[in-house]
């Protein structure tokens, strides 16, 4: 699985998971800062890498219009802002499951993790 850290997703985020095994690379590594929603979905389809974002509305709407249009992208996966533990938390409860799946086109939101009641 190769992940795509848009620019306002945690850039420490990236390391946290790369130490894990996780191909992940940021729009700050890649010098893609500033681009437009649009540009950030095109690079990351180009490098066959799931794009993550916090920026759900405009990435559901250009999803979709992409579909319309039949361009293909590796998948998005949309989360809420969380603090970083909360975050990395999700990713490690989450990717496991998502290893041997293709994403191809699909746009997933990053669960929460459940509770278990004792």
């Amino acid at each position: 699985m190769r992940l795509y850290l848009d620019e306002n997703m945690p850039v420490v985020l990236a390391r946290m998971l790369a130490e894990e095994g996780v191909d992940c690379t940021t729009a700050r590594e890649a010098g893609n800062l500033n681009l437009s929603d649009e540009d950030q979905l095109a690079f990351a389809a180009a490098a066959h890498r799931i794009l993550v974002t916090f920026d759900c509305q405009d990435f559901l709407a250009l999803a979709a219009r992409w579909q319309q249009t039949g361009r293909a992208h590796a998948g998005i996966i949309l989360t809420k802002e969380h603090p970083l533990p909360e975050l990395h938390r999700r990713f490690r409860y989450f990717l496991p499951a998502l290893r041997h799946q293709d994403l191809t086109n699909r746009v997933l939101w990053l669960p929460s993790i459940p509770r278990i009641r004792a």
